[in-house]
């Protein structure tokens, strides 16, 4: 419904309603979800001790994967569950994929892409996305291009509650708080400052975070 103007005015450029929505954010700003912010290095102590992916279970490489992603390219669990089988692509020193469907916050355009470089150490996303493949290719339909499957059968598609219940199930076998702290959290978790406050030879997200050589503060 489209209210009359006031005054010879839209009603939003009225200075009176101006006024009272400035007083109203002003009373009551908001305020970030989080107090706190978990620490990313104790996921990544927990997925070192778990050894080599090929030793790993479905189940937990599955969990496994999905929270380095999402440390990694800071997308909802929505998008980390569309991920296109098709799309991806290996070479000896990175890896590139896309989604099957358009984001979230798009309404047009190309469907969005990604490059993560491969590194040293058990947390490698590249790596891990290899011993997935290598893990799931006789469990895989032949007309399904999503990558992730459930773990139990007929391993069909993953929701993104099943992708939000395995990212918090990382984070309580990791000892974090999981009544603090959603599955979204990772965003939060990956952008956190001291990630960022250093020189500029963290290339990209994945290897800020998750990288032992770049990262100063995990030991993998």
């Amino acid at each position: 419904m489209t209210l009359e103007p006031i005054d010879g005015k839209k009603v939003g450029d009225h200075p009176l309603v101006v006024q009272l929505l400035k007083g109203c954010y002003n009373f009551k700003p908001p305020n970030p979800r989080y107090d706190s912010m978990w620490d990313p290095d104790m996921v990544l102590r927990h997925f070192s001790s778990l050894g080599p992916n090929s030793d790993l279970p479905l189940a937990v490489l599955s969990k496994k994967l999905v929270m380095i992603l999402s440390l990694s390219i800071l997308s909802r669990v929505s998008e980390i569950c569309s991920i296109s089988l098709k799309s991806l692509k290996f070479s000896a020193t990175a890896m590139s994929f896309s989604f099957c469907r358009l984001r979230k916050s798009q309404r047009s355009g190309p469907l969005q892409s990604f490059v993560v470089n491969r590194f040293p150490g058990l947390c490698c996303t590249v790596s891990g996305m290899e011993s997935y493949i290598a893990a799931t290719v006789d469990l895989r339909q032949p007309d399904s291009d999503s990558f992730f499957l459930s773990i139990r059968r007929p391993h069909r598609p993953v929701t993104s509650s099943t992708v939000g219940h395995w990212i918090k199930s990382c984070l309580r076998d990791a000892g974090i708080d999981i009544e603090s702290f959603s599955a979204h959290s990772t965003r939060g978790a990956s952008t956190f400052r001291r990630f960022y406050n250093r020189e500029l030879s963290a290339v990209s997200v994945s290897e800020a975070v998750l990288n032992p050589q770049t990262n100063s503060h995990t030991t993998l």
